[in-house]
């Protein structure tokens, strides 16, 4: 015992004033972090620096000691004037949940960020994906941003190298649609990565009637941080594929919900810049659908629903965990059921605390699930003026990792 205090004396002797200094502004939030960057040039040149920006971001990661859930709202209502003009107003929110909520009584903090977008007025802002404290989101028909909310920090990304700026006219003429978006972390190459699905197709007549629509091979690319420019890269997914949604970052890899007549799963390695097909549960046959996928204990989950057969008004869910997935291969574990729920829409917001999921109810009313207890909780959330239009959530930990 007098070894080891005697080591720990010989640790803490060897630590210099400024490992002292940087312990203590690496547990500070980055509010203060800013506001003292502005006070020493020294603190300045270590806040921006590589390896305090990681060691800030682990500490925050890593924070098991944490008494809160960190939830990142977004919502979007739109402002109508007495002249019949209109805009959309994006309205960021945290709401910290209380890890030791009990059954009937939900704890939380809410703040609004106010967070100025660099948007235009008729077009909502959507978060597309998000990693290390940073959010990718969608304004417009081509404006993509990195967006750091701690730091207020925002990168405009350069024009797409295959999204065409407007439809074309007159037949078999290239048409471009937008299709999914992806953000994340490459492990290998130390930097951030975009990765943009595009569909394609043209039109056999020149009124381009929907029917007379021919669907054509689909195309990607990948923005990276360190370039700052756009690249073309192979994909190879059927060209029937219409949807890729509910985009998540894991562990070097993004993933969406996908469907060509069947629903999958489509992952990218943003190291190695591969697109894998990943099959889901087999679940058609018992008449559930996959509406979403998310964050679940580090790991993918999807989240699919019926119409319950005892009553119609009310619907059955599951959620499946992936497990052990190498790139390739992957296999999945019923997490569990929920049901019977009334009045609850099919595209849960986040799971948190390990057994609350976080949903919107019919009415727009944000409501958490304990499936322990099967006790449904209604949050109260500070109400906005107009109908929200969009209510998106993310996990959220607060980073200093800039965009720029």
């Amino acid at each position: 015992m007098l070894n080891k205090t005697a080591e720990m004396s010989q640790v803490h002797d060897s630590e210099t004033p400024e490992d002292r200094v940087v312990e203590i502004l690496s547990r500070l939030p980055p509010k203060s972090l800013m506001r003292f960057k502005c006070i020493r040039k020294s603190w300045c040149t270590l806040i921006n620096g590589p390896s305090f920006v990681a060691k800030y971001l682990s500490n925050s990661v890593d924070n098991k000691l944490s008494s809160s859930t960190c939830i990142l709202l977004n919502r979007t209502q739109m402002h109508v004037f007495p002249d019949q003009s209109w805009k959309y107003e994006t309205l960021w929110s945290t709401m910290n949940l209380s890890n030791y909520s009990d059954e009937h009584n939900l704890h939380y903090d809410f703040k609004d960020l106010n967070i100025p977008f660099p948007t235009e007025d008729h077009h909502p802002v959507q978060i597309h994906s998000y990693c290390n404290g940073i959010v990718c989101v969608i304004t417009g028909k081509s404006v993509r941003i990195l967006c750091n909310p701690a730091t207020r920090e925002f990168k405009q990304l350069p024009a797409s190298c295959l999204l065409l700026p407007s439809p074309p006219e007159g037949k078999f003429q290239l048409e471009t649609i937008f299709e999914g978006l992806g953000f994340g972390y490459d492990y290998k190459a130390k930097e951030y990565k975009v990765v943009q699905i595009i569909e394609n197709c043209e039109y056999s007549d020149d009124e381009r009637r929907y029917y007379h629509r021919i669907a054509l091979p689909h195309t990607a690319e990948v923005y990276t941080t360190t370039a700052n420019s756009w690249k073309e890269i192979k994909i190879e997914i059927s060209s029937k594929t219409y949807q890729c949604y509910g985009s998540e970052y894991l562990k070097g890899f993004c993933y969406w919900l996908a469907n060509d007549g069947e629903e999958y799963l489509l992952s990218f390695d943003l190291a190695d810049e591969i697109f894998h097909i990943i099959q889901l549960p087999s679940r058609r046959e018992s008449g559930f659908k996959f509406y979403n996928i998310f964050l679940c204990n580090d790991s993918i989950a999807s989240f699919c629903c019926c119409y319950d057969p005892k009553n119609e008004d009310s619907t059955l869910c599951e959620i499946w965990v992936m497990d052990d997935y190498d790139g390739v291969k992957s296999s999945w574990t019923k997490l569990l059921t929920v049901g019977s729920l009334k009045g609850i829409n099919e595209n849960p917001l986040a799971f948190w605390k390990s057994d609350e999921l976080l949903m919107v109810s019919c009415d727009g009313r944000v409501t958490s699930y304990n499936s322990s207890t099967k006790n449904l909780s209604y949050l109260n959330i500070p109400p906005i003026l107009n109908e929200v239009r969009d209510f998106q959530a993310v996990i959220y930990v607060e980073s200093i990792v800039s965009v720029k």
